[in-house]
């Protein structure tokens, strides 16, 4: 029994600090009395965990607050520290490695790109000199994501399928933690874009966004609840898979390692053909080309269809437009949020992404952020700093 109540009270004071950190980042000023009346904790046990996070640099002092309305004596001022630690963000892609750096709120204190290697060693060498060159301490690294072109086994962090680096069963995530002592987690690229956009960029911190990433294929993501649907073999947000009634009836199925279905009628491979690029093709949408208008309304319509059918499913609050084709659709996007509110009386809003080639990164770091305060080793960061 007394193993038993040792470790309730363990656990209570490790929710205690998490409660008061959280309080001290949502506010931009709070005093500890703040926090006491906030949470209904005793002030002296509030004095305790601001004066460790102040030993640990993520809370700061700023001087005397306002005094209260019976005149009493004013409280010092707490202020969230986010330049304590650090998170490192990594997209690889097929041509290029993006590295991001940034402090716990997002802000970036380092950015690069790489040319991209299928040697794992190179990668390493790549992770190791952004850090030096960033000249930030290694412990004050909280975590890092890693997102890859493939399907990833997320608790092992092995690479499946990444055919673009010749990478198959790439236990990626064991080979890093040998490198580095912060936690590491690994995951599918265009799932990591989705959650840097809600994070950063058009998804506006929302909940419930559905992430389409359309470049050479197609592909989403899916965000619901604030959290990463994964699915039960972490293949969630596969769209290309779509079957339609006229695939059915042509015969049109999907092959596993081949363009699937949806992706032949909406990737940039479908726009692109006459020795057009797709961002060609749809400038001469714009003015009037027959053969452009006709693609071009073809790939509205299966996409609006294929928005309608996830919003109907889903219930996004937002849809966002990624990938390389979608820098191109800034006019149609009217054409397409007016489709699919008349294919689903689902109400939704459909944007175009923001954070461009970064949103990978981006996601990667706050994927990062979130599993660790999901995981509660933020208690061993408090510890580590």
């Amino acid at each position: 029994m007394k193993g038993s109540a040792t470790g309730n009270l363990d656990m209570i004071k490790k929710l205690n600090r998490s409660l008061v950190l959280e309080m001290i980042r949502e506010h931009e000023e709070v005093t500890r009395a703040q926090i006491a009346n906030t949470l209904n904790i005793s002030r002296s046990t509030v004095s305790t965990i601001v004066d460790e996070l102040i030993q640990k640099k993520l809370v700061t002092e700023h001087g005397p607050g306002t005094s209260t309305k019976l005149g009493g004596r004013k409280g010092i001022v707490l202020r969230f520290n986010p330049k304590s630690a650090f998170g490192i963000g990594v997209d690889i892609g097929g041509t290029k490695v993006l590295v991001l750096i940034t402090t716990l709120d997002g802000e970036v204190v380092y950015k690069k790109k790489f040319k991209t290697s299928a040697s794992v060693e190179e990668i390493l060498s790549i992770i190791e000199t952004s850090i030096e060159e960033a000249a930030i301490i290694k412990n004050d690294i909280v975590a890092m994501g890693v997102g890859v072109p493939s399907i990833v086994e997320e608790q092992s962090g092995v690479v499946l399928d990444a055919y673009a680096l010749g990478w198959t069963n790439l236990p990626l995530k064991q080979i890093l933690e040998e490198r580095f002592s912060f936690p590491i987690f690994i995951n599918n690229d265009v799932n990591f874009a989705a959650v840097g956009e809600a994070w950063m960029g058009s998804g506006e911190q929302s909940e419930d966004v559905l992430f389409i990433a359309i470049g050479t294929g197609v592909g989403s993501a899916i965000i619901s609840n604030g959290k990463l649907l994964r699915g039960a073999h972490n293949q969630a947000g596969e769209i290309a898979y779509s079957v339609s009634e006229e695939d059915v009836k042509s015969h049109n199925y999907n092959e596993k390692g081949k363009f699937g279905t949806f992706e032949r009628k909406t990737s940039g491979k479908f726009l692109s053909h006459n020795e057009l690029s797709a961002a060609e093709v749809f400038s001469k949408y714009l003015e009037g080309d027959e053969d452009a208008q006709e693609t071009v309304e073809t790939f509205i319509r299966h996409l609006s269809i294929q928005i309608a059918n996830s919003v109907s499913l889903l219930n996004p609050e937002y849809v966002v437009l990624g990938g390389g084709v979608s820098e191109s659709l800034k006019e149609i996007i009217p054409r397409i949020q007016e489709a699919v509110e008349l294919y689903t009386p689902i109400p939704t809003t459909i944007k175009l992404a923001t954070l461009g080639g970064e949103a990978g990164s981006y996601g990667a770091i706050a994927y990062a952020f979130k599993e660790i305060e999901m995981a509660d080793i933020k208690d061993k960061i408090l510890t580590d700093l």
